[in-house]
């Protein structure tokens, strides 16, 4: 019943994944229609009552709470909730105390029948006490899940094989995650970027890992991750100390900040403008390491260090006098301020706090209720970010102008500069100011605006060159007509005419990652027509190179997107569009050449007027990519044979219905996803093809005819994501230039079409998991230049072809999880070029075969096959050899005892032994020994 699932915990220990499932709930689109609402909030141990439903009442109204009083907080929520059926995420709950959560449900009660809450929590007293049903818990991965979740962080696509050698290093590592998944994850990113034997082995035999299981073992692997991070990454992750738990700081701020700071550092040749991009990639590489919604372990209270030493601190807990912290002022090399909370900012306070602070390069005083700022602010003359943002500020000072290092500012619509005709600021760059009335002076290049009030007359005053950007343009409500404003003007062409720019982004939201995440409830609120107006005002001049759209609501682009405005413009990507019905005339962009159009949700048909009517469309285009099409059918040709005279990739990703395309004469890439199957026989006529990439297609059960007859350049064949997928076509064999073939997750494939001895360019075959229930095709062993070769997941596969001897040049060879796997052919021991042997999951496997003549194997790893009792003669004489490991086959394992087994005398002078969960020998010890013989 509802009642009895009203209320379920998921319970385990620190990083199994409570938090990942609980999302993978709370984002169900399935569940969209059930709830009225859906509430998440992040606790992060014990909490008050008052400060919950606190926390609930604001992601519920979307507001800041400003009352305190519990009886109040009360009203408000159950009037909110009442008659609604929610889902309620709590995460990361602490607090077990019967009597607090009695409280809380009694107020949760008002929801509608149906409503959900989901706890996620370490502790089972807490699910004990919080429960209406038994609890979920959950469980350690799998040594094999937990090795698939560590490669696919560790190793890029198709990069394992490359690096076998690794493979043994890494098993030992992952069992020392003991399933945990967050462990895996962290280690896999860790290790990413590092491809030396002895990095991995530094991981492996650190003493962090000696460490007590449980709680402390992610405890140990956080540690490792940072203290193995690069110096310039350590100083971005450990500014981020100064956060208490829970506070939400968006991507942009913390870059800025980082930025600011000098965290962020130029390599010799850069460009000043790439400081963004380079702390950007330090955000995502820190991300693939550790994850936002966990804290490190090094994130103390600043305060308890030697405030003498301090260089950045926040002040966030309230107290009776409002004073900053008195020793806080011992601190005079601070750099970063923030001030989050209610604290003296008279004139005076604020005066000793300039004369206090002198080297501050980061001021944030969002929240700090600051009402008015001492000129005295012109004196920081290293300031390089302010922040007054969520204040009752209203004046800034004109001596702000004075701050030629600042490089970014965040004001809003009560911010306004005193004597702004006085404040003429070059040095702003990537800056964020609101309203814009009250900055015409500004000369910059590279500028981002962020949007927060509902005018943007005077854009026109701002002198900008180079790249900009506006995002949260859905925050505008009115534009003058043509009568009005600027547009009295008869010579007014629009807001940014007369900026020199080169790159225009032009954001609904702020268009990060390329994802929808407008606010739709504002974008309701802008009517059609300002957006049209809006849309046609912001029309750049003719010098635009690049230019982004993203979150345009309208039925139609604006004329000037088909007109001489743009005719210079080489790159366009118009993102999520939903609205828009028909595509722009983009044909006669003379330079045009890479054009990407994505989230098109009412777009059915792209016909002729796409090419703008002219006799040769898209004269220069070289990359085109179509994506999130859902409703589009039709794509007709565009009335010309000399359309797309220079295109070389397209990529045709999620058009469910679209079934067939236009001809290109020049294209070399093709990429299919996700698309209807008829598409596919479009690529028949494409006889310049070099790369071919079919993935997602669920319903497919065969491939139409798609390899043309004579395809003489097609290199690369990937056919992925098929799960019903039966035969592969019968001219496979034909394609006689093909290098690589790469088949994977597509469970029906039983088997690959015959006449593969006539790949005689094949290097690679399979790097992905396929599944061959029954046996590999005969004539495989005629691909001479076949490199490397994985066999996986064959349930039904008894005997491997005879002749594989003859793959000459084959370096590595996989076979897992094949459990009808009797035996390996002998010809395997004369693969003279094979480096690296991998038999994993294979329990019917009685013996391998000699490897004595395996002269170049540097790797041999033997997994979970226990009938394998013994190694073969010979494995002694390979001197090339350097890692060998040994898990899970209880015979074999007993047979290698260092010293003792009946087998060690065969592996002793191998530099890496790796047996069970111990490393039996390194190359230290090696060295040792051949030291004292």
């Amino acid at each position: 019943s509802d009642a009895a699932t009203w209320v379920i915990p998921i319970v385990g220990i620190e990083g199994i994944g409570k938090t990942t499932l609980a999302q993978l709930v709370y984002n169900d689109q399935s569940l969209d229609g059930h709830f009225d609402m859906k509430i998440w909030v992040s606790l992060y141990g014990n909490f008050s009552t008052k400060k919950l439903l606190g926390e609930i009442l604001e992601c519920v109204t979307k507001h800041r709470c400003e009352s305190s009083q519990m009886g109040v907080l009360q009203s408000q929520l159950r009037d909110s909730l009442c008659g609604k059926r929610y889902l309620l995420v709590l995460d990361d709950v602490w607090n077990d105390d019967h009597e607090e959560w009695d409280k809380v449900r009694s107020v949760l009660r008002c929801g509608a029948e149906g409503s959900k809450i989901r706890v996620t929590t370490r502790s089972e007293k807490v699910a004990s006490v919080t429960s209406t049903a038994p609890p979920h818990h959950l469980e350690a991965l799998t040594k094999d899940d937990c090795w698939t979740l560590f490669k696919q962080q560790a190793f890029a696509y198709g990069e394992e094989d490359a690096f076998s050698n690794l493979l043994p290093i890494g098993q030992q590592i992952i069992d020392k995650c003991h399933g945990v998944p967050l462990a895996a994850k962290v280690l896999g990113g860790l290790l990413r970027s590092k491809r030396e034997e002895d990095e991995w082995l530094r991981v492996q035999e650190s003493d962090l890992w000696n460490l007590d299981a449980g709680e402390n073992r992610i405890l140990s692997v956080l540690r490792l991750s940072f203290n193995d991070l690069p110096s310039h990454l350590k100083r971005c992750f450990a500014y981020c100390a100064i956060f208490p738990r829970n506070y939400h700081l968006s991507k942009e701020k913390l870059i800025q900040q980082w930025i600011a700071g000098g965290l962020v550092q130029l390599s010799a040749g850069d460009d000043l403008n790439m400081l963004e991009q380079i702390g950007n990639e330090c955000f995502n590489n820190l991300l693939k390491v550790f994850f936002p919604t966990r804290k490190h372990y090094q994130a103390q209270v600043v305060a308890d260090g030697d405030l003498a030493q301090t260089r950045h601190a926040l002040v966030d807990s309230n107290n009776r006098s409002n004073l900053l912290p008195g020793a806080l002022y011992k601190a005079h090399k601070l750099c970063t301020l923030s001030l989050l909370a209610s604290v003296d900012t008279s004139m005076e306070a604020l005066r000793n706090l300039v004369l206090s602070f002198r080297h501050l390069k980061i001021l944030n005083l969002s929240g700090s209720g600051i009402k008015r700022m001492h000129r005295s602010i012109g004196d920081l003359i290293y300031l390089r970010y302010l922040d007054p943002l969520n204040t009752p500020l209203e004046t800034l000072p004109e001596t702000i102008g004075h701050l030629m290092h600042l490089s970014a500012m965040f004001t809003h619509r009560n911010n306004r500069v005193s004597k702004a005709d006085t404040f003429k600021h070059k040095g702003l760059c990537k800056a964020y100011l609101a309203p814009l009335s009250y900055f015409p002076s500004i000369e910059a290049s590279d500028f981002t605006i962020f949007i927060a009030w509902p005018d943007i007359g005077n854009l026109c005053k701002l002198n900008l060159r180079g790249e900009l950007k506006i995002k949260h343009l859905e925050n505008v409500t009115y534009v003058p007509r043509g009568s009005e404003g600027y547009f009295r003007d008869q010579s007014f062409s629009g807001y940014l005419e007369h900026m020199q720019l080169h790159t225009l982004g032009l954001f609904w939201g702020d268009g990060d990652a390329g994802k929808f995440n407008q606010n739709t409830s504002r974008q309701t609120r802008q009517s059609a027509a300002v957006s049209e107006r809006l849309m046609e005002s912001l029309q750049p001049n003719h010098n635009i190179r690049s230019l982004s759209i993203n979150g345009y609501s309208r039925r139609q682009f604006p004329l000037w997107m088909s007109s001489d405005a743009i005719s210079n413009l080489t790159e366009l990507k118009l993102v999520n569009c939903k609205s828009c019905q028909t595509l722009p005339k983009l044909g006669q962009l003379p330079f045009l050449k890479c054009l990407n159009i994505q989230g098109m949700d009412n777009v059915v048909k792209i016909d002729d007027e796409f090419s703008g009517g002219g006799m040769r469309p898209f004269p220069s285009l070289n990359e085109l990519t179509f994506r999130d099409f859902p409703e589009l059918r039709t794509w007709e040709s565009m009335g010309s044979t000399e359309a797309f005279p220079c295109i070389k990739r397209l990529s045709i990703i999620k058009c469910p219905f679209l079934k067939t395309m236009p001809w290109f004469p020049t294209l070399q890439r093709l990429m299919v996803q996700n698309c209807d199957p008829l598409l596919l026989r479009s690529a028949a006529e494409l006889r310049t093809l070099v790369t071919l990439v079919i993935d997602s297609f669920r319903e497919l059960s065969f491939i139409p005819k798609v390899l043309p007859a004579n395809c003489l350049l097609l290199t690369s064949l990937t056919v992925i994501s098929c799960p019903n997928l039966q035969t592969l076509p019968a001219n496979l064999g034909k394609i006689t230039a093909l290098k690589s073939l790469k088949i994977g997750w597509c469970e029906m494939l039983a088997s690959l079409p015959h006449g593969l001895e006539n790949l005689i360019s094949l290097e690679n075959l399979d790097n992905n998991p396929i599944f061959l229930t029954t046996c590999l095709p005969t004539g495989m062993q005629h691909a001479m230049a076949l490199e490397r070769l994985t066999i996986m997941y064959c349930s039904n596969l008894a005997s491997l072809p005879d002749g594989l001897q003859n793959l000459l040049a084959l370096k590595s060879l996989t076979i897992l999880s094949c459990p009808e796997l009797a035996s390996l052919p002998e010809g395997v021991q004369h693969m003279k070029m094979l480096q690296n042997l991998e038999i994993r999951s294979c329990p019917k496997l009685m013996a391998l075969p000699k490897v004595n003549n395996l002269v170049s194997l540097r790797s041999l790893a033997i997994s979970d096959s226990q009938n394998i009792k013994s190694l073969p003669e010979g494995i002694q004489q390979l001197g090339e050899l350097q890692h060998l490991s040994i898990q899970d086959c209880p015979e074999l394992e007993k047979r290698c005892k260092r010293g003792e087994g009946e087998d060690w005398q065969k592996i002793s002078h191998i530099p890496y032994v790796y047996i069970g969960t111990s490393i039996l020998q390194n190359r230290l010890d090696t060295a040792a020994s051949s030291s004292s013989s």
